[in-house]
């Protein structure tokens, strides 16, 4: 029962949860939802995607409002035996009902300057209204665990002569309300300089201020264990030790032992969490635009460094999951250093496609958040690859639709119930409108297919040293619907 609640304190909702790798987000547009590739973008949504190509703006001041509306279900059926109605599924919902992104950019001459402002990591709340497997089976346990620990009792008190078996043993289930609810969001504001040094080629430097904000909620409570009738029926693990301790004929120590660990179960299964999680870090980008041939094609190259950023746990109201949350504590969260590749080839002037490659350095990041603890969970980089095609319909009204597949590349150790990678497969679509010279109008969607991903590990029942095979299956499906205006003066 010792873990019953530290699963929470791991239960991380940072990450990426749509587009992107692991802890990084790549959605940052309405054009990018529509289109699944913009790498070699030379749009306002370049100050995200491809500073470099700020270079092709026209003169003037350029700004782009977007928001996406992000769902994703997550699903782990979880085969452990002692769980109730094994096996079980496990759900989590996650919303982000604004998503924003939002750039700005001034172009004269040679020089663009920039800003941007997005989740670049994070980005939506996620709750678990029967919290997650990993933390019922620490309340499963408690079936067998007690059953095990009353049999020799209801064995001394059947080897009495004229004494009956006394059934202590018999608990058949359990019942519990648990709950929990994390939020995430990685705020990231950006800021670059590009130079055109010719009509082929262009960088840009910059540089993003990472802030950091992950608060949990949740509670274990109500948890009781079906006794036998004689003895109480319904009720709590401690009340029903404590009543079998209360039995005529239960020697003193063994009644001592009961009433012992009654009081350690009364606090371990009354459990609440509020805790935030904050800290910062910074980014440096550096980006390179070139065009070979004219408009015919662009090719932008951007490399982001690994961003070193630690969280400082705060508790709020003394509510810290029996220690589980340590005021003042610190946990690793860096981001993987990126290295972003796009080809836009534009046959016409109505005819676009595109493509985008980007690679996560995520062997370079300690990712199991404590620097004492060496856990290796990747066995390789995570890579994902997009291609898009947008068509005008008319000089106003485009067209596009985009695909793209992620790899993931961790392992076993990485995978459980509370954070999974799976490989993925995304298509988008949508329109662009042209108002007028000065705005410009996106609307997309998006819909991601993910590969279901399985794990085989061994629970310790109760920590009892006794290891029980249990399979996890993981699964997700996340849908964005997203909306953008360009102003151009």
């Amino acid at each position: 029962m010792k873990r019953i609640i530290s699963v929470i304190s791991a239960l991380v909702v940072t990450g990426s949860l749509f587009a992107g790798g692991l802890v990084t987000n790549t959605n940052q547009s309405a054009l990018y939802t529509r289109l699944q590739s913009r790498n070699a973008s030379t749009g306002i949504d370049a100050v995200y995607y491809n500073p470099a190509g700020l270079t092709k703006l026209s003169d003037g001041f350029h700004l782009s409002l977007n928001n996406q509306t992000i769902g994703q279900t997550k699903t782990v059926t979880t085969t452990y035996p002692y769980l109730a109605g094994s096996p079980r599924d496990f759900v989590g919902k996650v919303s982000a009902p604004v998503y924003p992104g939002v750039y700005a950019a001034y172009k004269t001459g040679n020089l663009a300057l920039s800003l941007g402002f997005n989740p670049v990591g994070g980005g939506g709340g996620a709750e678990y209204n029967e919290g997650l497997s990993s933390f019922e089976m620490q309340i499963a346990d408690l079936v067998p665990a007690l059953s095990s620990q009353l049999a020799p009792l209801d064995q001394a008190f059947d080897a009495v002569p004229g004494v009956d078996d006394p059934g202590f043993r018999n608990i058949t289930g359990y019942n519990s309300n648990i709950y929990f609810k994390g939020s995430s969001i990685y705020f990231g504001l950006q800021a670059n300089a590009s130079y055109k040094i010719n009509d082929m080629l262009s960088v840009a430097v910059g540089g993003r201020y990472v802030m950091a904000n992950n608060k949990y909620e949740g509670y274990i409570q109500d948890v009781t264990i079906t006794a036998p009738v004689a003895y109480g029926g319904v009720q709590t693990p401690g009340d029903y030790l404590r009543r079998v301790a209360d039995v005529p004929g239960v020697p003193a120590p063994t009644a001592a032992q009961l009433d012992g660990t009654a009081t350690v179960l009364d606090d371990r299964t009354t459990v609440e969490a509020d805790a935030v999680m904050k800290g910062s870090g910074i980014t440096p980008i550096l980006s390179v635009n070139f065009a070979p041939v004219g408009d015919l094609i662009n090719i932008g190259l951007k490399y982001e460094f690994k961003t070193k950023m630690t969280l400082t746990t705060t508790v709020n109201d003394g509510k810290d999951a029996e220690g589980m949350f340590i005021q003042d504590s610190t946990a690793i969260a860096d981001m993987p250093a990126m290295l972003a590749l796009g080809v836009d080839v534009k046959p016409s002037e109505r005819l676009l496609i595109s493509g985008s490659f980007n690679y996560y350095f995520d062997k370079g990041v300690d990712y199991d958040g404590q620097e004492d603890v060496e856990l290796n969970k990747i066995d390789k980089n995570f890579i994902e690859a997009a291609l898009g095609l947008q068509v005008g319909l008319t000089e106003k009204l485009s067209l596009s639709a985009g695909w793209l597949t992620t790899v993931t590349g961790v392992n076993e150790n990485y995978q459980s119930d509370l954070t999974y990678s799976l490989n993925t497969n995304t298509f988008g679509g949508g329109l662009g409108f042209k108002v007028n010279d000065m705005i410009e109008l996106n609307l997309g969607g998006s819909y991601t297919i993910y590969q279901e991903g399985s794990k085989l590990y061994s629970h310790n029942l109760a920590g009892s040293g006794i290891l029980i095979p249990t399979t996890d299956v993981y699964n997700k499906d996340t849908w964005v619907v997203a909306i953008g205006l360009d102003f151009h003066f």
